[in-house]
C-alpha cells in the first residue's frame, strides 16, 4: 500500500522515482530494503493493481513506466477508508532501555549518549529533506502537502527522542543510589513492599 498510495500521487512514475521518493517521504516511518521494492511492484501489476510498459533508451539502460489501474485505485481507497489498526510496535532500543540498569549507571548513561547522538543526526537529516524539499511554497500538490505531513511527524519525533535522552540521563544521575542495590532485590518502578515481613 505505501507503493500504490505513492503511484497513485502520479500520473505516471519511472522505477528509479518509485524508489528515490520512497527513501525520501517513507524511509523514517517505514524501512525497506531497495531489494523488496521491484518483486513487490512485481505482484502489484500480477494482481492487476498496477501497469507498466518498458521505454527503450539509447546509451542507457531501458527505463520501466508505472501507472496505477482502476482496480489499483480500488484496493488503495478500500485500504485508506479501513477502520484505524491497533499500533503493534516493536521497538528494539524501547526493549533494550527496559533492560540497561543491569549495566550499572555510567555505562548505561553511555548507552543514552550513544542513542541520543543518533537521533540528533537523524533529526538534522530529516531537517535538510524539510528545507531542501518542503520550503516555503514547496507544497504545489496534494501529494506533497501530505508527504510533508509525514516529514513534520518524524521531525517531532526525533526532537522528543533527543530530549528524552536527556531526561533518561539525568534521572539516572540523579538516582544512582539505586544501583548500589543487589541487583536481585531489585523491583520495578511502582512496586510496592505489600505483604513484606519486618
Amino acid at each position: 500500500m505505501a507503493l500504490l498510495g505513492l503511484i497513485a500521487g502520479m500520473p505516471q512514475i519511472w522505477g528509479y522515482d518509485i524508489v528515490r521518493i520512497f527513501n525520501l517521504s517513507m524511509r523514517h516511518f517505514w524501512h525497506a530494503h531497495q531489494g523488496q521494492i521491484y518483486p513487490t511492484l512485481s505482484r502489484m501489476e500480477r494482481r492487476g493493481w498496477i501497469r507498466s510498459r518498458q521505454v527503450i533508451q539509447r546509451g542507457r539502460p531501458n527505463k520501466r513506466l508505472f501507472t496505477i489501474t482502476p482496480a489499483g485505485r480500488e484496493a488503495l481507497e478500500r485500504w485508506l477508508e479501513s477502520p484505524f489498526e491497533e499500533l503493534k510496535l516493536k521497538h528494539p532500543p524501547l526493549l533494550r532501555t527496559l533492560h540497561l540498569g543491569h549495566l550499572g549507571p555510567d555505562r548505561a548513561i553511555e548507552k543514552f549518549a550513544e542513542q541520543r547522538a543518533a537521533c540528533a543526526a537523524y533529526l538534522e537529516e530529516l531537517r535538510g529533506i524539510e528545507r531542501d524539499h518542503f520550503g516555503q511554497g514547496a507544497c504545489t500538490t496534494q501529494h506533497m502537502m501530505f508527504s510533508y505531513f509525514t516529514v513534520r511527524y518524524g521531525i517531532m519525533w526525533m526532537e522528543q527522542s533527543v530530549r528524552w535522552c536527556d531526561w533518561a540521563i539525568a534521572e539516572i544521575r540523579a538516582h544512582r543510589d539505586l544501583f548500589s542495590a543487589a541487583s536481585s532485590s531489585a523491583k520495578p518502578c511502582g512496586t510496592g513492599r505489600r505483604g513484606a515481613r519486618a
